[in-house]
């Protein structure tokens, strides 16, 4: 029948056009009968039967098409059941007679055609590429009977849309711009639906076709990005923190805030399912694009590295962790011993020590990045520095790099070296390099030099086992009353290279001999 009906229509276009002129064709609506055969006997009668057919059509289909919209909550429930006794199709075929009588009152019929064929056109265009996109998107539940190459639905409502612009263009842009407003209209009521959103499983598919190019490409440190793990005990309470590996991220890794339930899984399951759903709407309020996650581990320090190690997808995982710097002395020599795992899983990690948030200075705004050289975290630290200035929020903040000589002579190498290195990496840095007095501590000189910049980049050295306490209370006098200090460990499979030089210009502490450089500089500064 559909076959019978497709040619039939296909047939029509052509005898028109062979028996009459383009002319006649435009101006006689009843030419049809002028050049049929029987024309007057056949051709009116069964265009009466067509109308009154496709009338007694669309009168029975409409209101149970409204009913079926109503179930579905799209619309007013009083289209499904209506008060009293009365029929449950009277809503519905009382709101369909109103509308057919309202394009009879325009007067026009042959603008009400083209207005109706309008929305007809749009209708099926809109059914074919619906139908593209459930191919594309290759959902289980997609399950047609008839099975049809994505590409002829996709040629199906790109005619449709080239007949309308045919027909009148005029007309089709008011036909598609009123559907796109009833379509915004009932998207909000048919967030639920069960039908689900056929864009997920585009969307999905085109995840895994891009996870699968990824994976044939190998990574280089020209292309490497930080992806960050955030690990938050409150989000409402470190969204400073959430915001900074936002930041360190600009806009094009993938930041994932992460908050652990020490537990049992089988005690929080319902728990874990809440939180998450929790952090996520703290973190849309604060319009954060980065993702929650909720996860039970047995312990604390050892959940942040199994999370570490689990985290992502396919090649893509997280390459950084951005933890907050713990309040408590002993979770801080805890938090070292994490260090040095997740070095070993080439890991970076980032200690950020936040102090509350302070108003922004209006005036030349300091990015300050230590510079050692015998850790080679410098390169990480710069790379982070140029993705913070380069936040809208942080526009027009300079980054300043420092580093500590121990005499004349080793300054004078340090500068050297820096001001070659630094052109190199197409960086705009102001740098400055001091001479240490034998009587001032290294954190007194950081305190001084650093007090008004906005935030402050330490490189962080992995310390051997057992000294971790030591460590820390060195790293806590070193942030001292700074407000915002990251401690850097560079663990990616990039050391040295993530600005594009010369790797024995990172090999080297800086400039500096290691026998000159001072001995807490040493222990303390990348």
């Amino acid at each position: 029948a559909v076959a019978t009906g497709f040619v039939v229509y296909l047939v029509v276009p052509v005898l028109l056009a062979l028996g009459a002129s383009p002319a006649a064709l435009r101006e006689d609506p009843l030419i049809w009968a002028r050049i049929a055969p029987l024309g007057p006997i056949l051709i009116l009668p069964g265009l009466w039967a067509a109308i009154f057919s496709s009338a007694v059509g669309s009168i029975l289909a409409a209101p149970r098409t409204l009913q079926a919209l109503s179930r579905d909550g799209i619309a007013p429930r009083l289209l499904l059941r209506p008060p009293g006794n009365l029929p449950d199709i009277l809503p519905g075929l009382v709101v369909s007679v109103a509308l057919a009588l309202s394009a009879v009152l325009l007067g026009n019929l042959n603008t009400v055609a083209t207005v109706v064929s309008m929305f007809f056109l749009t209708v099926y265009g809109t059914v074919n590429l619906v139908a593209a996109f459930e191919v594309l998107s290759g959902d289980p539940s997609w399950r047609p009977r008839i099975h049809v190459h994505w590409a002829i639905y996709l040629a199906g409502g790109l005619g449709c849309l080239a007949c309308m612009v045919l027909i009148s263009p005029m007309a089709g842009a008011v036909a598609i711009i009123a559907e796109i407003g009833l379509w915004q209209l009932l998207s909000r009521r048919a967030r639920q639906a069960r039908w689900g959103d056929a864009r997920r499983g585009l969307y999905e598919n085109l995840i895994r076709w891009a996870l699968i190019k990824l994976a044939q490409r190998p990574l280089s440190a020209r292309n490497w990005r930080p992806h960050v793990l955030v690990f938050v005990d409150e989000p409402v309470r470190e969204l400073d923190l959430v915001r900074y590996g936002n930041w360190f991220s600009q806009g094009r890794g993938v930041v994932t805030v992460c908050k652990l339930l020490v537990g049992d899984l089988t005690a929080y399951s319902e728990q874990q399912r809440e939180e998450r759903q929790a952090v996520q709407e703290v973190l849309d309020g604060e319009k954060l694009v980065v993702f929650a996650e909720v996860d039970v581990v047995h312990d604390l320090v050892e959940g942040i590295v199994d999370v570490a190690q689990a985290n992502g997808m396919a090649g893509l995982s997280s390459n950084s962790i951005l933890l907050g710097w713990p309040s408590h002395p002993e979770l801080r020599a805890e938090f070292l011993r994490v260090v040095r795992k997740l070095e070993i899983l080439r890991k970076s990690v980032i200690l950020g020590r936040i102090r509350p948030r302070r108003q922004f200075a209006r005036e030349r705004r300091e990015i300050h990045v230590w510079w050692g050289g015998l850790e080679r975290n410098s390169d990480l630290m710069l790379l982070l520095a140029y993705l913070l200035q380069h936040n809208h929020e942080w526009s027009g903040a300079h980054v300043k790099v420092l580093s500590i000589a121990s005499s004349e002579t080793a300054k004078a190498q340090t500068d050297r070296r820096l001001s070659q290195l630094l052109p190199n990496i197409r960086m705009e840095v102001d740098v400055n390099v001091l001479v240490k007095p034998r009587d001032v501590p290294v954190a007194t000189l950081i305190q001084r030099e650093s007090a008004e910049a906005e935030v402050v980049f330490l490189g962080l050295a992995s310390p051997p086992p057992g000294h971790e306490a030591e460590v820390a209370e060195r790293m806590e006098a070193l942030a001292g009353e700074l407000p915002v200090v990251f401690f850097v460990r560079n663990a990616s499979m990039f050391i040295g290279d993530l600005l594009e030089s010369p790797e024995e210009e990172f090999a080297s502490p800086a400039g500096e001999d290691e026998d000159d450089a001072p001995e807490s500089l040493h222990r303390t500064l990348p």
